[in-house]
C-alpha cells in the first residue's frame, strides 16, 4: 500500500538529513526522488566561529548584509545558529572534515563572508555526506525510497495535505502516495531558465504544487545568477567554477584582456555574487565579451600545488575537454543558479497548509536578495533537521486520509508532444529575454502576458491518454506557473535589490519589503508586504 507516516519529496541533502532524523526515531518515511538535485555539487558549507574573531552574530550580519536585509530575521537566526553545531553533528554521523596539522578545521573564504567559514572534504562534500546518510538509511527498516518518481500535485482537502499525485518514470504510470505529513525538499526552480547551472531534473514542480494548494510563494524575483558558469566548451556548458579561487589568486578579464573588476574597488573579484554578475553583464553589453560571449577566468596565478591539492576535480573537468586550468584561461558567464525565493515557511519549516512542510532551496525568504557562498550546503543540513523536528512534533495531530484523487483538466483538444516542446522553448525564450541579470518593465509586462497565454493553452488542453505526453504536459504547466510568479514578482518590484536589477528605474532607492505570490480564483496574484 502506498501509505507512510511521512512522505519526503526530493533526494538531496535536505531530504536525506530529514529522513535520517525521522527514521532514527522509528518514524516510517517514504522518499520519492529523481536524482540527487543540486547536492552533488555542494563543495563545502559555512560554519561560523572557526576562524579567530568570527562568531554566530557576525555570520548573521554577513548573511543580512549580503541579502540586502531582505531575509526573514527568524530564518536567518536559525540558519546561523544551527550552522555552529554542524561540526559536531556531522562528525557524529561519520563525516571526516579536512583539517590542518594542528587538528583545526581547514577553512576557505567565500564571496560575501568577512571570515573563512567554508569547510568540508575537498570539493566533494555533498556526495560524501549523501553516501554516509544513504548507507545508514539502507539499514533502517523505517525508510524506503522510490527512485525515478516525480511528484506533480499535492493531494489536499480543506487546507490539509494527505499525499502526492506522482509519475513513475520507469513504469510510465501515474500513482497516488498517501501520508500524514509531506516534506517538500525538491529544490529550487532556476532550472527552468534557458542557461542554467542546474541539472535537467530541477524545475518548477515544488513551488507550483505548493501554490496550487494555497501556499504563498515569497521573494520569487530573487534568482541568483552564478557568475562563473562555463559557456565554452559546450560539453561542460553550465558547469560552475568555484569562486573561492578568487581568494587564492584567480582573476577575471574581459575580451580586451582588462581586469575589469578593479574598476569597482580594491576587492576586485572578491565581492558578492550579485555584484560580480552585474559587472560581467556590463562588460558583455559594452562589447567587451570573450569570443563566445562571456569573460575570461584565469587561475594561472594560483599556486599549482594548491590547485591540485584543493581543486583537482575542477582541473580534471577542464583536462577532459583539452584545457589546462593551471596555465590557460577559460570562458565563463552568468547562469541562473539559485532560486532564493520559494514557499513561505515559518522558522520550523511549517507552511500555512496543515501537514505540509518545506525545507532547503524549495523554501524562500531565508537569504533575501543574495546568498553568501557556502550557505547553500549549510541551509540543506540545517533546515533538514529543523523540518524533521517539526514533523515529529506534529505527527500526533495528523491523521491520514485516503482520497481518490484524479488529475482533471478542462475539456478541449489534447496537446501533442511537439506542441508541448514548442511551448517549453517559448517559455524559456521569454524568461531569457525578461528576467536575466537586468530587467525592465516593458519586457516584464510583455512576458507576463505571453506566459499567461501559454499557460491558458496548456491548462485548457485535455489529457491525451498517453502517459508520457500527459506527464510532460503537467510538468510544463508547473513550470509555467512558476515562470509567471517569477516574472510578476520582478515586475512589481521596481527598485533594484541584490540579484534583482531594474534598468528602467536606476535611481529608485532600494526598499525593504517582500513580494508574495498567491493563487486566487485560479489566477496568479502578486502583492507587496512590508518586512
Amino acid at each position: 500500500m502506498n501509505q507512510s507516516d511521512v512522505l519526503i519529496i526530493g533526494g538531496g541533502l535536505t531530504g536525506y538529513i530529514a529522513a535520517y532524523e525521522l527514521c532514527k526515531k522509528n518514524i516510517p518515511v517514504k522518499m520519492i526522488k529523481c536524482g540527487f538535485g543540486a547536492s552533488p555539487g555542494v563543495s563545502g558549507f559555512n560554519i561560523p566561529g572557526v576562524e579567530k574573531g568570527d562568531s554566530i552574530e557576525k555570520f548573521k550580519d554577513d548573511t543580512k548584509i549580503s541579502g540586502r536585509n531582505q531575509g526573514n530575521d527568524k530564518l536567518v537566526n536559525k540558519l546561523c545558529t544551527y550552522a555552529y553545531q554542524l561540526e559536531e553533528y556531522l562528525e557524529n554521523i561519520g563525516f571526516q572534515f579536512d583539517r590542518n596539522e594542528d587538528g583545526s578545521l581547514k577553512t576557505r573564504k567565500a564571496l560575501g563572508s568577512t571570515f573563512g567559514r567554508v569547510v568540508g572534504k575537498g570539493n566533494v562534500t555533498g556526495p560524501k555526506i549523501l553516501k554516509i546518510v544513504r548507507e545508514k538509511l539502507k539499514k533502517n527498516k523505517y525508510f524506503s525510497v522510490l527512485d525515478n518518481v516525480r511528484a506533480l500535485r499535492l493531494i489536499s482537502q480543506k487546507d490539509e495535505v494527505y499525499g502526492v499525485f506522482a509519475y513513475d518514470e520507469k513504469r510510465k504510470e501515474f500513482i497516488n502516495l498517501y501520508s500524514k505529513a509531506v516534506l517538500l525538499a525538491n529544490g529550487g526552480f532556476a532550472g527552468i531558465y534557458p542557461f542554467t547551472s542546474n541539472s535537467k531534473e530541477i524545475s518548477g514542480d515544488g513551488a507550483a504544487m505548493a501554490l496550487d494548494v494555497g501556499c504563498t510563494l515569497v521573494d520569487m524575483e530573487f534568482v541568483q545568477f552564478e557568475p562563473s558558469s562555463a559557456i565554452w566548451p559546450l560539453a561542460i556548458k553550465g558547469k560552475g567554477m568555484i569562486t573561492t579561487l578568487f581568494y587564492e589568486g584567480a582573476i577575471m578579464t574581459n575580451g580586451k584582456g582588462e581586469r575589469f573588476m578593479l574598476k569597482y574597488g580594491p576587492e576586485a573579484e572578491c565581492v558578492n555574487k550579485d555584484v560580480l554578475s552585474l559587472a560581467i553583464e556590463k562588460e558583455i553589453l559594452a562589447g567587451n565579451a570573450s569570443p563566445h560571449g562571456g569573460i575570461w577566468f584565469d587561475a594561472s596565478g594560483v599556486d599549482e600545488k594548491r590547485l591540485y591539492e584543493a581543486y583537482e576535480p575542477f582541473i580534471q573537468r577542464y583536462k577532459n575537454v583539452g584545457i589546462d586550468l593551471t596555465k590557460e584561461p577559460i570562458e565563463l558567464g552568468n547562469a541562473a543558479h539559485t532560486s532564493l525565493g520559494g514557499v513561505k515557511i515559518d522558522d520550523n519549516c511549517r507552511t500555512s497548509i496543515k501537514g505540509l512542510y518545506v525545507a532547503g532551496e524549495a523554501a524562500g525568504n531565508i537569504h533575501g536578495a543574495n546568498r553568501i557562498g557556502g550557505s547553500a550546503g549549510t541551509e540543506t543540513m540545517v533546515f533538514g533537521q529543523i523540518a524533521a523536528a517539526a514533523i515529529k512534533e506534529d505527527l500526533k495531530d495528523l491523521e491520514p486520509l485516503k482520497i481518490d484523487y484524479h488529475y482533471s483538466t478542462e475539456e478541449n483538444k489534447a496537446l501533442k508532444k511537439e506542441e508541448l516542446e514548442n511551448y517549453h522553448q517559448k517559455m524559456q525564450k521569454i524568461l531569457g529575454e525578461s528576467v536575466g541579470v537586468y530587467r525592465n518593465g516593458e519586457n516584464l509586462e510583455r512576458a507576463s502576458i505571453e506566459l499567461n497565454q501559454l499557460l491558458d493553452k496548456v491548462t485548457k488542453s485535455v489529457l491525451s491518454g498517453d502517459n508520457e505526453t500527459d506527464y510532460q504536459r503537467i510538468r510544463l504547466e508547473n513550470d509555467l506557473m512558476v515562470a509567471i510568479a517569477w516574472v510578476k514578482a520582478a515586475e512589481i518590484r521596481r527598485d533594484s535589490c541584490g540579484c534583482h536589477q531594474r534598468s528602467d528605474y536606476p535611481s529608485l532607492p532600494q526598499k525593504n519589503y517582500r513580494t508574495e505570490v498567491k493563487m486566487l480564483n485560479k489566477k496568479i496574484k502578486v502583492s507587496k508586504v512590508m518586512n
